[in-house]
């Protein structure tokens, strides 16, 4: 009986144990997953406020060096031309000394440079206890660890991020996926921040570009049907991939269908329209050289392919680095060559420019067949007027007038995609 009872009694101190670690442990996780979510929702509204990549950095390192068990937080931008990468933004209340300090990007087994050119998490304890650099800089700054993550989107690599914590052994496997989520976030903002900033430039860099790699589509298709391609203009789709218009000449339009059709890259091809040796022609891809080229934040400006070599231009904000994309380009596509650097300035067009333009382009007949059918609802579905009525209010004949539109549509067109 007694050594029933204490068996029993026994088994009521490990289950009242179990659950008291159960209890603690779901308590642990609770206030982990507010931490966690309170500095992510934090992060992201730094980095949907910023419009400057300034006031992104800073934010962001404001966010973690204020989180626990974060001390310090600090954004490195690379310079190709040295070689090396040097803090932009940090912040936290532990002294380190890292202001007009740089990094080489060459250096192995350096964190940062580690982080940078494998793009992958770097994580150092017990700093107070190596050699090196950062046992320096750590030195009496109560820091223990440091975990660098590298700033990646896609293609293009914007430096790193690097946070510091107290302890040595802070950065377990959830911190540092933490981190990395939000190194992807502040690369992805940093992406669109660069992107955006050509659309407002005025002083721009203009690159002229040559690549005879046989990796890229437009030469691919301009060797195999033997012709001259050069593009339209292109769409990126809701589904991730993206539309080319190509214009080719010199070629059968059914045999260049046929090339494109066939090829590994191409998800579609349709012929829009032919004449005598001239064809357009829209293709489906899931990557190109010009999405790569629009996410590092670069205009393409066209590109023209003849056997097998393929030329284009592109447009840099004046602040940007061209050394950068060049090197993206070729490690893309090798045999890359630089064919002109120019540096100028280029007018911002205003509504009013654009109203000016058009005005300009179009006759008083054709400006009025063109706001008579807007106005009129004559481009509505299903419509409420048709070209009979509009042509009697001009006073004219109904072939006259789709004359008048056709050609004023054409314009604007122009101006707009052109």
């Amino acid at each position: 009986m007694l050594a029933l009872l204490a068996t029993s009694a026994a088994a009521a101190c490990t289950r009242a144990k179990r659950e008291r670690e159960v209890r603690e442990a779901r308590e642990h996780t609770e206030r982990v997953l507010d931490r966690v979510n309170g500095l992510l929702q934090n992060t992201v509204e730094e980095l949907v406020q910023a419009t400057t990549r300034e006031e992104l950095e800073a934010g962001v390192v404001g966010e973690l060096a204020a989180a626990d068990p974060y001390a310090f937080a600090w954004i490195g931008q690379p310079d190709l031309a040295s070689e090396t990468l040097s803090p932009t933004a940090w912040a936290g209340d532990a002294a380190l000394p890292i202001e007009e300090r740089s990094f080489s990007l060459a250096g192995e087994g350096e964190p940062v440079s580690d982080a940078y050119r494998k793009e992958a998490p770097q994580i150092v304890e017990e700093l107070g206890n190596g050699d090196g650099p950062w046992a320096d800089i750590a030195g009496e700054a109560g820091v223990e660890s440091l975990l660098a993550v590298p700033l990646v989107y896609k293609d293009a690599s914007y430096g790193v991020l690097a946070v510091f914590a107290e302890s040595a052994t802070a950065f377990d496997e959830r911190e540092r996926v933490v981190v990395e989520a939000i190194g992807r976030a502040v690369a992805n903002a940093m992406n669109a921040i660069e992107r955006g900033r050509i659309l407002d430039a005025t002083e721009i860099i203009e690159l002229e570009f040559s690549v005879r790699d046989s990796d890229l589509l437009f030469n691919r298709l301009s060797t195999g049907a033997g012709c001259r391609i050069e593009s339209a203009g292109v769409d990126y789709r809701s589904d991730g991939n993206v539309r080319l218009y190509l214009t080719a000449t010199g070629v059968d339009a059914a045999d260049l269908l046929d090339v494109a059709a066939t090829d590994a890259d191409v998800r579609d091809a349709t012929l829009i329209t032919e004449h005598e040796d001239e064809c357009l022609l829209e293709v489906i891809v899931a990557e190109s050289l010009f999405a790569m080229l629009t996410e590092y934040g670069a205009a393409p400006r066209g590109a023209t392919a003849e056997n097998g070599t393929t030329e284009f231009t592109v447009e840099l904000p004046y602040e940007a680095e061209a050394r950068e994309l060049f090197e993206l380009i070729e490690d893309r596509y090798p045999g890359t060559e630089l064919l002109g650097y120019h540096e100028r300035e280029r007018a911002v067009e205003t509504r009013q420019d654009f109203r000016g333009a058009l005005s300009d382009r179009l006759t008083d007949r054709q400006e009025t067949a063109l706001r008579t059918a807007f106005l009129g609802g004559f481009f509505d579905w299903p419509r409420d007027i048709d070209g009979n009525e509009l042509a009697e209010a001009m006073d004219i004949s109904r072939p006259t007038y789709h004359q008048h539109l056709r050609v004023a549509q054409a314009k604007v067109f122009e101006e707009l995609f052109e």
